[in-house]
């Protein structure tokens, strides 16, 4: 393995350990801790859940619904009591850490008042307090497990690639869209990347329809399914992309334009607080050749008919491109993310 490179000082809110994910479900009183499953390494992956869902008792699954053009018999959201629930996920790629850091503050904000740094976000914990929310900050631990430092601020793109794509067995980077070649890939790398679980599998590209699919997987499909979430989120790092939120590859248009409308609002308020945000187009992927892959975002989707999004944060790298972001940056772009997705269905529904 290459020299590890030492972290820069990190803010007291920056909190993306696996020690820091059980230190911060010990605060939990206001909500519930579940341990869901294991991952292919043993380590546990916990949802906390705050309020309850109060959706009706369902006919049919999400097909049959919509094939008899009820979609209410899968989830009825018309009453004027229904709390509508967010969903949101991080760590999906082990390397990929900052939504987690993000929730891990959203769980203390809620419990205590107050963000890890002392700051407090009352808008967002008054909102927040008023949904149904599951969150699942760390679905991957093995993946983290494999990155051994805190955070990609100052560090270079070369440390990326190999510490969350890994190596192959001749030592060259795995690199990315690369690494997707092989799944799962552990046959065929000498370090393998937080990307990955312990057997290798990369979670946004598994096998979906009726094959083997992972812990983690499987505990994102649950709630997608369970709870009918009116917005998921994962939360990923894109290197040094402007943060930013991709709409789902394969979703209906109607799931399309809320992720759009989100995008924009988010985008106003990031404008407003000197935070670089990017609002991307409304994807139309079907003339593609070759095709998108049917991706995680897709699979989640199909189990809900609701906007499923992948978060893309900047992740703060020394060496790659011109946008280049702070922990500060980071940190405020998920918390305005977080706000306005949550102050968005609130909206829809009626409950502000």
């Amino acid at each position: 393995m290459r020299a590890i490179p030492k972290d820069m000082p990190t803010p007291a809110y920056w909190k993306t350990t696996l020690k820091e994910v059980e230190e911060a479900l010990e605060l939990v009183k206001g909500g519930t801790v579940t341990k869901v499953y294991d991952s292919a390494g043993g380590r546990p992956i916990y949802k906390v859940e705050y309020g309850t869902s109060n959706l009706p008792e369902r006919t049919a699954n999400l097909s049959s619904a919509l094939g008899a053009k009820h979609p209410e018999c899968y989830a009825d959201k018309s009453g004027d009591d229904y709390i509508p629930t967010i969903f949101m996920v991080g760590c999906t790629h082990g390397g990929e850490f900052e939504g987690t850091c993000a929730m891990l503050n959203l769980i203390k904000l809620i419990e205590t008042g107050t963000d890890y740094a002392g700051t407090r976000y009352d808008e967002l914990v008054e909102l927040a307090k008023k949904v149904h929310l599951i969150l699942i900050p760390m679905v991957n631990p093995d993946g983290r497990s494999h990155i051994p430092f805190n955070t990609f601020v100052g560090k270079s793109f070369e440390d990326l690639r190999y510490f969350n794509q890994g190596t192959w067995k001749d030592g060259t980077l795995a690199g990315w869209p690369e690494c997707k070649m092989k799944h799962p890939i552990l046959p065929y790398v000498d370090y393998l990347g937080g990307y990955f679980n312990d057997e290798g599998v990369n979670m946004m590209h598994e096998d979906f329809i009726g094959g083997k699919i992972s812990t983690g997987t499987q505990a994102v499909l649950d709630v997608c399914r369970n709870d009918a979430p009116d917005f998921s989120v994962l939360f990923h790092g894109g290197s040094n992309s402007t943060a930013c939120m991709l709409d789902t590859d394969y979703g209906a248009k109607k799931a399309k334009i809320e992720t759009f409308e989100i995008a924009n609002l988010v985008k106003e308020k990031c404008d407003a607080a000197g935070v670089r945000y990017a609002v991307v187009p409304i994807s139309n992927y079907e003339e593609r050749d070759p095709q998108v892959s049917f991706n995680l975002p897709s699979a989640m989707h199909h189990c809900c008919g609701t906007p499923c999004v992948t978060f893309e944060s900047n992740q703060g790298l020394c060496d790659h491109g011109t946008v280049i972001y702070d922990h500060d940056e980071i940190y405020a772009s998920h918390m305005i993310y977080m706000t306005e997705v949550i102050r968005y269905y609130l909206k829809k529904f009626g409950k502000i």
